[in-house]
């Protein structure tokens, strides 16, 4: 049986979701059918997640909000900016998407985020947090200037909201006093049973047409007779109406503060109440701040118990909520996010001096469990990258020994603190670059495939890239030794099976480790791209080439000396890298190669100059050429253009010991 609220969906599905194929459909249907679509649309959320996998507590939270907006506001002129987008499959599902949307998160089908490449209706695209009203504001700022009259609309979650950027947002309408409604989606309080009447009084009070008209001409007549400034009548009004609003609803004060007018809290999942309160107050002028209390993963009571689980779920039992089980080669199979976890808890033993900070992501980056042992040693900023870095660097000049932990495609949001606050000062901040590389059906805004880049030219820099996750305990370990600058370690998602330090040898500043020798071709690869360089040299070996097989292990600085080495006497060096091609490992070859005045012909395999689209990794390395095949074809292609023979004497013989 489904634990859901609606009950099982063969009792309650209708046809009402079937039937929209554009949001002006949902404009057309009275109050009961819409409390009929919010059943249908979490039936369909729920269905498709549980076998494709997605972002579920989020989008059943807002279900409600979604269709008052559509019933509400015309998407054909009218704006409407999500946050992040990972709850906005409701919106997609009303836009036109219901029909395709069980190939979510599959190569060519509908994406797990916001797009204006998918749909008309995705006005802004959204993968990272705290963007909604900067871009909302943006669109009323163009609105006015091309004097239209459309409304603009942003909804927010609580957990965007502890970003800078939405208050810099907040802080700059309050001072434009541009028309922008904001839908606050506040997933973390609950209606108190106590105060709730009066506090929806005062909403309605506060949102009614006569209320608003009162409280203007009133403001206006005060300002206009004799002695106001005198007196200071219009202040006082003001004071009184502020003062009105601190009484009864506190947090409605931080938004009056910056200059919005505050409305709610209301509930966020009674259409009725919603649609009342949305409808009085879309067309009052100024900037409107409309606070939504609503339940994470509401409807089904798995996501409704534990919304932290099923926020990003992958394929489940919908009956029973349990998650499916992936087949795996063996039962030694580790993620990357927990060996730098157990690592990083060994070291917290050993020494109170090492700290570790996350921007909302605790979980992900296997912290979660070391902050219930070391609550004050684990820190989560909220979604503040650029504040974890400086943070980190402040801990980073009295002693302490920060490991900032952070997918790699959010902390390059916190590019200019980790130049000027960390680089500059020479602090020994360490950087934990989680997701990095191809990062599967999460798509372009997620890959973590420019931190090599964008790193390596900062001054000071250490970077490194493990092999597996024997390496990356290593490597953890040369971190928390290292204190002459900042140093970044990156590393993939998914798995691994070799976490055992004493396997690989231990790491020196700027070593390579030469994994085999060989004097036709030197194959320089760098973290999950060993293994295909591993495989790459198996098949040129078949056809007679002596191939050396480097896993290059820092990327800054290089192994300057065993790359010219090979360099001197091999007829071909190819470097191998899951990142962009630009200004990445294989360009720090190149450059090498270059200052060293060696010509030997090269060849680079890395993300091309576009973006990926979502997909599986394997779908995703095929698409960017890092193939073994692709990889394979080019390498041929090359040889033919610098016309090197084919060796027939036996790999065995000719090549020399690895170190």
């Amino acid at each position: 049986m489904i634990r859901a609220e609606e009950g099982p969906p063969e009792r309650k599905m209708t046809n009402f979701l079937k039937n929209i194929s554009e949001p002006r459909d949902v404009q057309h249907l009275n109050l009961e059918q819409l409390e009929a679509l919010a059943t249908e649309c979490r039936q369909r959320i729920i269905e498709v997640t549980s076998k494709r996998g997605g972002h579920l507590a989020s989008s059943l939270g807002v279900v409600e909000i979604t269709i008052a907006l559509f019933k509400l506001f015309d998407l054909e002129k009218d704006r409407l900016v999500w946050d992040v987008g990972h709850q906005a499959y409701t919106h997609k599902l009303l836009s036109g998407r219901n029909d395709q949307f069980e190939t979510l998160a599959q190569s060519g089908g509908v994406k797990k985020f916001l797009s204006r490449d998918e749909s008309p209706y995705d006005h802004f695209g959204a993968g990272h947090a705290s963007t909604s009203i900067s871009s909302a504001l943006g669109m009323a700022i163009a609105r006015d200037l091309k004097e239209q009259s459309n409304h603009v609309v942003a909804v927010i979650g609580d957990g965007a909201m502890t970003g800078g950027l939405a208050f810099e947002a907040l802080n700059h309408n309050g001072f434009l006093d541009k028309n922008l409604l904001l839908i606050y989606n506040d997933n973390g309080m609950s209606i108190d049973p106590n105060v709730g009447a009066l506090s929806k009084l005062l909403t309605r009070i506060a949102s009614s047409r006569l209320y608003n008209l009162f409280r203007e001409e009133s403001l206006e007549m005060a300002e206009r007779a004799p002695f106001s400034e005198t007196l200071g009548l219009k202040r006082t009004l003001q004071m009184m109406h502020d003062s009105m609003k601190a009484f009864f609803k506190p947090p409605g004060m931080l938004f009056e503060q910056l200059g919005w007018r505050y409305m709610g809290p209301v509930n966020g999942h009674s259409l009725e109440d919603l649609i009342e309160l949305i409808g009085h107050v879309q067309d009052l002028e100024g900037p409107i701040v409309i606070h939504a209390l609503t339940q994470k993963g509401k409807g089904y009571s798995f996501a409704e118990e534990d919304a932290f689980k099923y926020h990003g779920v992958s394929p489940f039992v919908p009956e029973d909520g349990s998650f499916l089980k992936k087949s795996k080669s063996g039962d030694n199979s580790v993620s990357y996010s927990k060996v730098f976890s157990e690592k990083l808890g060994e070291l917290m033993e050993e020494d109170p001096k090492v700290v570790a900070l996350s921007a909302a992501m605790l979980s992900g980056t296997g912290l979660i469990g070391l902050q219930k042992k070391f609550p004050d040693r684990v820190l989560d900023v909220g979604i503040a990258e650029g504040h974890a870095v400086t943070c980190s660097a402040g801990m980073a000049t009295e002693g302490m020994k920060p490991f900032v932990a952070i997918y790699s495609t959010f902390l390059q949001r916190a590019l200019d603190h980790i130049i000027h606050d960390v680089a500059i000062q020479k602090l020994p901040v360490r950087f934990m670059l989680d997701r990095s590389g191809l990062v599967g059906a999460d798509g372009p805004t997620h890959q973590g495939v420019y931190d090599l880049t964008y790193l390596r030219m900062i001054p000071g820099m250490t970077l490194m890239v493990p092999r597996n996750g024997a390496e990356l305990r290593r490597m953890i370990d040369f971190c928390y030794q290292h204190e002459t600058g900042p140093i970044a370690l990156r590393y993939p998602r998914g798995n691994t099976c070799s976490t055992e330090e004493t396997e690989v040898p231990p790491i020196e500043m700027g070593k390579a480790h030469l994994l085999q020798d060989g004097t036709d071709i030197v194959l320089l690869a760098v973290g999950v791209m060993v293994e295909a360089a591993f495989e790459t040299a198996k098949k040129l070996e078949k056809e007679g080439y002596s191939v050396a097989v480097v896993n290059a292990r820092f990327v800054k600085p290089l192994d300057r000396d065993l790359i010219l080495k090979l360099a001197s006497f091999c007829k071909l060096v190819v470097t191998m890298e899951e990142n962009a091609i630009q200004g990445g490992f294989g360009s720090a070859v190149l450059e090498l190669l270059n200052v060293s005045e060696n010509s030997t012909p090269t060849l680079s395999f890395g993300i091309p100059d576009r973006f990926i689209a979502q997909g599986s990794p394997e779908e995703q390395r095929r698409d960017a050429g890092l193939s073994a095949e692709h990889m394979l074809n080019n390498i041929h292609e090359r040889l033919k253009q610098i016309r090197i023979p084919v060796r027939k004497k036996s790999i065995k013989l000719t090549r020399k010991k690895a170190s």
